[in-house]
Order: C-alpha cells, then sequence, then structure tokens
C-alpha cells in the first residue's frame, strides 16, 4: 500500500514539476510583433514562416500583422508620437529617410557587420537605398522590385508582331496597332502609387529624375522631366492607354481578359499568373524599352526596426532568419517576391523561371527610385495627383511639372 502511494505522490510529483517546467519556458519565450504590408503581409500570415522561424529560435514566438502600405505607413508614424509600434517592420525604400529624419529608426550598420552581410553577396542595390545622406544604414533588404514590360504573346501574333518593343517609339507604334478604342487596349493604365511607378520607368529611361543629384531639389521642370511627361501624356491622346476614364480598369484583370495587350508590372504578378493555368503560353516579359538610358524603376523594399521597439533582439532575429536562403526562396515560391540575396537564384523555382531573365536584366542595366529624401510618401502623393491631372488633360507637362516642383520643393527642405 505506502509502495502504491509512493508511485502515486512521485508521479503526481512528475506532472506539477512538468506542468511549471512548461509554464516557465512559455513565459520565457519573448514575442517579436511583425508588420508586413498588403500582400507581403497576408503571405507571411498564411505561411509556415512564423512556425519556421520559432524553431530555430525557440527564445521568441512571433505575431504577425497584415496592414494596407499607407495604413502601415501612417501606423508608424503615429506610433512614433507615442502609439503602437511593431518590433520590424516591412516597407518601401522611400520610407527610410522619412523615418530616419524623425528620429524613429533603429541604425543597422552593427547588424550587418555582426552578420557578415557582403554587399556582393545581395543584388547591387540591396542596401544602398538604405544609407541616408549622413551615410547612416537605417534598414535591412527585404526583397527586390524591378518592373518589366509584360506582353500577351497571342495578341502581339494576331496583330502581326513578332517580339516585344525595346525602344519607346515601337512601344508607341505597337501599342497602335494593339488597340482597337472599344475592348482592346495596347497598354495598361496604372493608379495611384503604381502610376508614379510607371511613369517612373519612362522618366529614367529619358535620362531624367525626380530630383537634383543632391537630392535637395525638384527636377522635374528640366527638358528630360518634360520629355518623360509630354510622352506618358501621349500614350493617353492616342488612345494607347484608354483615354476615357470609364474604360479604364484594374491593370492585371484587363492583362488577363486580354483587355490590355501590355503592361508595365513587378514580380508579384508571377505570383497571380501562376494561379491562372489558362494563361499558360500567352504572355511573356521583356526588359522595359530603352532610350537615352537602359535605367528602369527597381529598388529594394525594407525591413527596419524602430528605435523605440520593445524587442530589437527578436527583430534582428527575425532578420537575420528572413535574410536566408530558405525563405527568400519561400517568399518568391509565395508571392511573387524576387529574393535579395544571389544564392537564391540558383535554386530552380527561379533559375528555371521564364520571366527570370527579363528581370534580372533590367537589374543588371540599371535601376533607380525615389529614396533617400524626408517626406516621401508625401512628395510620390503629389506626384501621382498631378499625373492623373495630366492624364485627363487638366493640365499640361509644363504648367504639372512647374507646379509639382513648387510643392515637392518645399517638402525636401
Amino acid at each position: 500500500m505506502k509502495r502504491i502511494f509512493f508511485i502515486l505522490l512521485v508521479s503526481v510529483l512528475v506532472v506539477i514539476v512538468s506542468i511549471f517546467t512548461v509554464s516557465t519556458l512559455a513565459s520565457d519565450k519573448t514575442v517579436v510583433k511583425v508588420w508586413g504590408p498588403g500582400g507581403q503581409g497576408a503571405w507571411m500570415q498564411s505561411s509556415d514562416l512564423a512556425a519556421q522561424f520559432e524553431e530555430a529560435y525557440p527564445q521568441y514566438s512571433v505575431e504577425i500583422e497584415q496592414l494596407p502600405f499607407d495604413t502601415l505607413h501612417d501606423k508608424i508614424i503615429a506610433g512614433f508620437t507615442g502609439g503602437d509600434l511593431p518590433d520590424v517592420f516591412m516597407l518601401g525604400d522611400q520610407t527610410v529617410a522619412e523615418f530616419a529624419v524623425l528620429g524613429g529608426l533603429e541604425p543597422m550598420e552593427d547588424f550587418k557587420k555582426e552578420n557578415n552581410y557582403k554587399d556582393e553577396d545581395f543584388m547591387s542595390d540591396a542596401w544602398s537605398h538604405f544609407i541616408t545622406l549622413d551615410g547612416t544604414l537605417y534598414a535591412a533588404p527585404a526583397y527586390s522590385e524591378y518592373r518589366v514590360l509584360f506582353y500577351r504573346t497571342d495578341l502581339f501574333e494576331e496583330a502581326g508582331i513578332s517580339n516585344p518593343p525595346t525602344t519607346y517609339e515601337e512601344l508607341l507604334d505597337y501599342g497602335i496597332k494593339l488597340t482597337n478604342g472599344i475592348d482592346r487596349f495596347g497598354f495598361a493604365d496604372q493608379s495611384g502609387k503604381l502610376d508614379l511607378h510607371f511613369f517612373s520607368c519612362i522618366l529614367y529611361a529619358k535620362g531624367g529624375n525626380f530630383y537634383t543629384d543632391d537630392h535637395l531639389t525638384c527636377n522635374l521642370t528640366a527638358p528630360a522631366g518634360i520629355e518623360a511627361l509630354e510622352f506618358y501624356k501621349s500614350l493617353y491622346d492616342q488612345n494607347i492607354i484608354p483615354k476615357d476614364p470609364a474604360k479604364r480598369t484594374d491593370p492585371y484583370q484587363g492583362f488577363i481578359q486580354g483587355y490590355s495587350a501590355m503592361a508595365e508590372s513587378g514580380p508579384w504578378w508571377l505570383g497571380l499568373l501562376a494561379k491562372q493555368p489558362e494563361m499558360d503560353g500567352k504572355w511573356a516579359t521583356a526588359p522595359l524599352p530603352a532610350d537615352k538610358t537602359t535605367i528602369t524603376y527597381g529598388h529594394p523594399n525594407a525591413w527596419m526596426i524602430p528605435a523605440q521597439a520593445k524587442n530589437k533582439d527578436g527583430a534582428k532575429a527575425w532578420l537575420e532568419f528572413f535574410m536566408r536562403v530558405g525563405p527568400q526562396v519561400e517568399f518568391f515560391k509565395g508571392n511573387g517576391n524576387l529574393p535579395v540575396l544571389l544564392a537564391a537564384y540558383d535554386d530552380p523555382a527561379l533559375k528555371n523561371h521564364p520571366a527570370m531573365p527579363a528581370f534580372l536584366e533590367a537589374a543588371k542595366r540599371g535601376v533607380d527610385a525615389m529614396y533617400n529624401i524626408p517626406n516621401g510618401d508625401p512628395i510620390q502623393a503629389v506626384i501621382y495627383g498631378m499625373l492623373s491631372e495630366l492624364k485627363d488633360g487638366k493640365t499640361t507637362p509644363e504648367k504639372g511639372a512647374t507646379d509639382v516642383c513648387q510643392r515637392v520643393n518645399d517638402l525636401l527642405k
């Protein structure tokens, strides 16, 4: 009887100790709050990335929140003045200097050195866009974004066109041939920030830029800027992109429905098109046309750690994990985002992808974007607001550029 009692007592003690140990281990875990924008945040939520991270770093648990791009931006700004902040978040490179100027970001030079990240192991622009004018690194690369031409090979064949356009003059010529003005147009309309990105492709190809080399003065009124605005406007004036606002549609939906024969877009379309097997053999990619330069729009997107983050060690562990080849390849497979690590391109999923040569050629030719300036998002809003007026005939290239530069110069101060 005593033996049985002893055995039961030991068993109870073992259970108590086990519960206490598990409870202690659970309480020892610290939460890493991750905010991700749009489709990128949605993919991180639905994937098993968090579980993989927690297995590799059992001292942390991850909470991922998905927010629209603009909402995330605004919540970060609000967080700097006492609101809620994540431990780490992802946004575009145009926000890095904006947040850094406000004193809201953790410098990242030590993180880069401690992990022995070398520039030659990354895409050429992976780190440089995050170094502000004072020489401080304020972000780590999340993924690369380059823009290319998507075109409907079946519609090209119907129109007797063998190859994609290599110059903007050819793009105009092909666009006219591919447009009937009713249910098919040569090129897809964009809106908001995506419209700004499309115009950026034209501007950089024409040899222009939004601001001077010192990033301190608006430069859109320069001859290259006016030429780019005139070309952009001509696409609508000639109805290559629908001049009638009522005929404009979502660029991706228009592309898969054959409403638009060409579109400028980024790698996320690869993830979308992979889910449309009926599109197999009907589309291809090519570098965007060249003009005075081969430079087009492209940039790295950033991981940033708020200076007030509660779990900076956990945030840096998350970045170290995310910047491994495996997660980078999974991010591409799940969302179409291009890795920043060169080694990831040896994976068959990227190496054998038929669209990859166009994206890598864009990177090789050179890319640029609006970065290393204060008020990056407000400046973008001013410019794409002007583009909206320009396409609808409410302003001219010269007046639009002049009005924009007056407002942008105030925001660049």
